[in-house]
């Protein structure tokens, strides 16, 4: 131990400014590593659903959890440059022409992280939500960061949306309402009595177990099931279903109740008809 000390004090005397220089390296390359660390570890803890309990919803977490993160980064890095010897001044010069320089090549990851911001406001879609935002994307909103947003599509595959495309499109949030108007359209034969069979859909519909029942006390249905005639089509008397279903399960939902119309005109013998067409032969004078 006595020669390692002869040696460390032989190397102070001689190479100062060197071992100075690599104590400053050194303890700048600790900060940048422990910065890392702890910006890491508080990220992944803010994504965590137990984080913030019921004050933070799963929308805000990792955009806060980003933020902090790159905040962390930040603070590190002025203090790495600070302890290599870069003067405070010095440094706001650099962050403030890097910034400018950032800004101008990255216009579009810029444009993201404002769409973002807007979606965390406006809120038109949360975590959990199903969502149709088009570009064929149909799915359950998993995520909203803040540079994309993740989209679980029916197929189970995650698709990663840029904020901009999310923000700037047509966004239909199925699973903002708890119930939804059903409209089924179907065609009947011109033989068909109308009158006949518009009550007989009213009545399937009104006594269909998946459909919400009309209440004039306001706690049910808005509004009673209801069978329009909406035009006379080539091949058919056009009309249209309409009520009120729960919005979960919706897809089972509809398909049991076009089971349901299809046997009941079935059984009452009311004709579907396919699409025809009558073709007249013109006889050419002999």
């Amino acid at each position: 131990m006595d020669v390692i000390a002869d040696y460390w004090a032989q190397a102070q005397e001689q190479f100062p400014f060197l071992l100075s220089i690599g104590g400053n390296i050194l303890a700048a390359a600790l900060i940048f590593v422990l910065g890392l660390i702890v910006g890491r570890s508080l990220s992944k803890r803010m994504r965590r659903s137990r984080f913030g309990g019921s004050h933070l919803d799963a929308t805000l977490r990792p955009v806060l959890a980003s933020l902090v993160f790159y905040v962390i980064l930040a603070m590190t890095l002025y203090a790495v440059l600070i302890k290599l010897g870069v003067p405070p001044a010095a440094l706001v010069a650099v962050f403030g022409a890097a910034g400018l320089a950032i800004g101008l090549a990255l216009r579009d990851t810029l444009s993201n992280i404002a769409a973002g911001v807007m979606l965390l406001i406006l809120r038109p879609l949360k975590v959990g939500d199903f969502v149709d935002i088009g570009q064929s994307t149909l799915g359950t909103v998993e995520e909203i960061g803040l540079f994309t947003s993740t989209i679980r599509n029916v197929e189970n595959v995650a698709v990663y949306l840029p904020n901009s495309l999310v923000w700037g499109n047509r966004v239909q949030n199925f699973g903002r309402h708890v119930n939804r108007k059903a409209i089924v359209d179907i065609g009947v034969g011109y033989d068909t009595d109308l009158k006949a069979a518009r009550q007989l859909l009213l009545d399937l519909i009104g006594a269909h177990p998946g459909v919400i029942p009309f209440d004039e006390s306001g706690t049910g249905a808005p509004t009673p099931p209801e069978v329009y005639v909406m035009g006379f089509g080539d091949s058919a008397i056009n009309l249209s279903c309409r009520c009120w279903l729960p919005g979960d399960q919706w897809l089972q939902r509809m398909t049991d109740l076009r089971v349901a119309i299809k046997s009941a005109l079935d059984d009452a013998g009311v004709e579907i008809p396919f699409p025809q067409r009558v073709v007249h032969m013109a006889k050419t004078p002999e």
